[in-house]
């Protein structure tokens, strides 16, 4: 028999479980993981390539602080999205406490829409310097599976909320050369919940104890980056995203049935003394982009990007519970990613710019380490986009990206509580439309 320290160990274990896996909220839009790319209609119109080199509009104080040494005039752009994935889940979930499955219902559409902004300024300080201000949101979604879901001892609502504020500065060396950087600010809050499969209780009662893992942090990273103008027609740009770490203060509530209270006070009680703070480290990735632009006539050109994301920083996760009881480390076994991509844009008239983008995106996650918290796999990106201008000073931008996934077979095996909670065994189908509408004024 466990002790009651044990026991209540578990407890957290299980509850806290896949914390690193909600951090990574399911079928994530145009990116790999739990990024987010839509930060810009500019980028969502090329796929998201080219934007180290491209250097448009302020948004390059996000994509690479150097190319703001080839704006001319005082700029700020602004850029909202709608963000509408689908990850749909169908099969079935064993439960060793039966010898059969979970009962429950296959969970639907687990990825809810999501709306997303970002806030860019570029200002002259000198023919040579440039002051860049951005605010993007670089992580974020929600994945919600119904209270009987089978997978419910798995994963039932995660979400993740990280907003970064950015103050960059470039100096252009010469009319070949320039470089920018600065440093990043993040603020990064994540939540999960699950419930506890307990012996006896949850089969004679139909219902379960709801346990709820949430937390928040502030961390500091930075971002840097250098451009070079080969000549009129064409440049190359490198930028490197900083990893970012943030040391999470949590903490874990459990709900439990009335029910539990009458039936078995003693087991009531010892859920609800699982009650308890907890702490956990967690490094955002740092990422290395190259972009190239090209401009092949006056009205036309073209651009890619290569980038590689260093998602193996969240291959384990460990959890410190405050009031002593021992910790437990996770383990997720993410690896290292690849993002290549083309882009073209033609300039149709004096006032209108046609964009679109061709990219595949590979995920960090595998057949082997895929979970219901994460069901990302890898995809292919397809971006279409229109500027107009609507005087010499203003700009209006619209971005259409959709995403091309196969989707990915899914056996998962979560401890629970305080014997194992199944495994989780189907596939995950999955696609993702995004719309992001910008506006951009000189001054």
């Amino acid at each position: 028999m466990k002790t009651t320290k044990s026991y209540k160990a578990h407890l957290l274990a299980a509850t806290a479980c896949g914390l690193l896996a909600a951090l990574g909220l399911g079928q994530v839009a145009h990116a790999s993981g739990f990024a987010l790319k839509e930060t810009s209609a500019d980028a969502l119109g090329d796929a998201f390539t080219g934007s180290e080199a491209k250097a448009y509009d302020a948004s390059t104080a996000w994509f690479n602080p150097a190319g703001m040494a080839l704006l001319d005039q005082n700029e700020v752009d602004g850029d909202v999205s709608y963000i509408g994935p689908s990850a749909t889940f169908s099969g079935y979930n064993t439960n060793p406490l039966t010898g059969g499955t979970v009962r429950g219902v296959q969970g639907g559409n687990a990825v809810s829409p999501a709306a997303s902004g970002a806030l860019f300024g570029v200002f002259m300080l000198s023919p040579d310097w440039r002051l860049g201000l951005s605010v993007t949101a670089p992580y974020g979604e929600r994945t919600s599976y119904p209270g009987d879901f089978v997978g419910r001892y798995q994963s039932l609502v995660s979400s993740i909320t990280a907003v970064d504020f950015g103050v960059a500065l470039s100096y252009k060396f010469n009319d070949h050369f320039s470089i920018g950087g600065g440093p990043v600010i993040e603020y990064f809050q994540a939540r999960l919940t699950q419930a506890l499969n307990v012996p006896t209780l949850s089969a004679l009662t139909g219902q379960d104890p709801i346990a709820d893992v949430h937390g928040d942090d502030v961390g500091v990273g930075y971002n840097i980056g250098g451009l070079y103008k080969i000549d009129d027609a064409t440049r190359i740009g490198l930028d490197y995203h900083s990893r970012i770490r943030h040391d999470i203060t949590g903490t874990q509530r459990i709900t439990v049935p009335t029910i539990y209270s009458a039936l078995s006070p003693a087991t009531a009680a010892l859920l609800e003394a699982g009650n308890s703070s907890a702490t956990t480290s967690i490094t955002m990735p740092d990422s290395v982009n190259l972009g190239i632009y090209h401009q092949i006539t006056p009205a036309w050109a073209v651009m890619g990007s290569v980038q590689w994301t260093h998602w193996a920083l969240l291959n384990s996760l460990h959890i410190t519970p405050t009031n002593g009881y021992p910790g437990t480390s996770i383990v997720e076994n993410w690896r290292n990613t690849w993002f290549v991509g083309a882009g073209t844009n033609y300039q149709l008239t004096d006032r209108i710019m046609l964009q679109a983008g061709f990219a595949y995106d590979e995920s960090p996650v595998t057949d082997s380490n895929r979970t219901a918290r994460v069901p990302d796999a890898n995809h292919y990106d397809l971006g279409v986009g229109v500027q107009y201008k609507i005087t010499p000073a203003a700009t209006i931008e619209f971005a259409y990206g959709h995403v091309f996934t196969p989707g990915g077979s899914i056996k998962q095996t979560t401890s629970g509580l305080p014997t194992p909670s199944g495994t989780l065994i189907g596939n995950y189908s999955a696609s993702d439309n995004s719309l992001t509408g910008g506006l951009t004024v000189k001054f």
